[in-house]
């Protein structure tokens, strides 16, 4: 395997790997598309519904704490990638969680910066 095809797959990581795709892509499940955020399930790009992620929301990276409160507070999360062709890695984008326990995390982020 050469240095660039080891430098282009997708960290390891728990749980789904989400991408978010630099070329159009269509979900092979439904044939959606174009999206913004894909899940590769076996070489094949499925959308985040056919997924059944479709429920989560997008936090994008920034705020340690709220990420960290909100993936505790979250019975499924996802991490979001993008690969950085300048770079040759793939970078975390953000995380997706579930609604209700991004507002549980927020509300212990507010309660501690009081």
């Amino acid at each position: 395997m050469s240095r660039t095809a080891a430098l282009a797959t997708p960290p390891a990581h728990r749980g789904p790997l989400v991408v978010q795709p630099l070329r159009k892509r269509h979900c092979a499940e439904c044939r959606r598309g174009p999206l913004p955020l894909v899940v590769v399930e076996g070489g094949v790009p499925r959308c985040l519904d056919c997924a059944d992620l479709g429920h989560l929301v997008f936090l994008p990276r920034g705020d340690t704490a709220l990420t960290r409160r909100a993936r505790e507070e979250s019975g499924l999360s996802a991490v979001v990638v993008r690969f950085e062709r300048r770079r040759g890695r793939y970078e975390r984008q953000g995380v997706l969680v579930e609604e209700a326990g991004l507002a549980r995390a927020e509300e212990r982020c507010l309660a501690d910066a009081e």
